[in-house]
Order: structure tokens, then sequence, then C-alpha cells
């Protein structure tokens, strides 16, 4: 037996409204409920890996700037003083 065939058996508890929709759903989709939940669980975890994927993507795009900056050893302190300094300006433009 290949891995790709290879199933494990799962019990699942689900509120009754989401279980009605996903029921509803396999039935417009003539599907087997078990089917359509195994597909909506790869999808979930497929989209959140993507989105941890791209979390630590743009996490490394801002460590990266911070350390081209000399900013990536700066306290929290200096930081915050740092945001409050920019927000003060910005309103000093915005709303002279």
């Amino acid at each position: 037996m290949s891995t790709a065939t290879q199933t494990v058996q799962v019990t699942l508890s689900l509120p009754r409204d989401v279980y009605e929709r996903a029921e509803q759903a396999a039935a417009d989709e003539k599907r087997q409920l078990g089917e359509l939940l195994n597909g909506l669980v790869a999808e979930g975890l497929e989209a959140r890996a993507s989105v941890r994927e791209q979390f630590e993507r743009v996490s490394a795009q801002y460590r990266a700037r911070l350390a081209r900056e000399g900013k990536l050893e700066q306290l929290p302190d200096e930081v915050l003083d740092e945001l409050r300094s920019l927000r003060e300006q910005a309103a000093r433009e915005l709303y002279p």
C-alpha cells in the first residue's frame, strides 16, 4: 500500500450548525460527507501553511531591514520611543 492511499480513521465532534452546513455542501456537490470533510481539512492545512510561510517571509524581510538600519538589537523601550516620535511627527504634519 502506498503512503498516498493510506488513511487513518478519526472521530470528530462538530457543532451541529457546522455539521449541517458540511452535510448540505456535500449534498450540493454530490459527494460523501467524509470526502468533503477530508478535502476541507487538507485545504485548511494548506492555507495555514501558506499564511505561516508568508508571515515567515515578511518577518525575515523586516529583520533584514532592521539589520541594515542597525536597529536589530534595539531595546523595546527605544522602539516605543521612536514610534511615539514618528506618530507625533505625522500628527504635526497632517494636523498643523
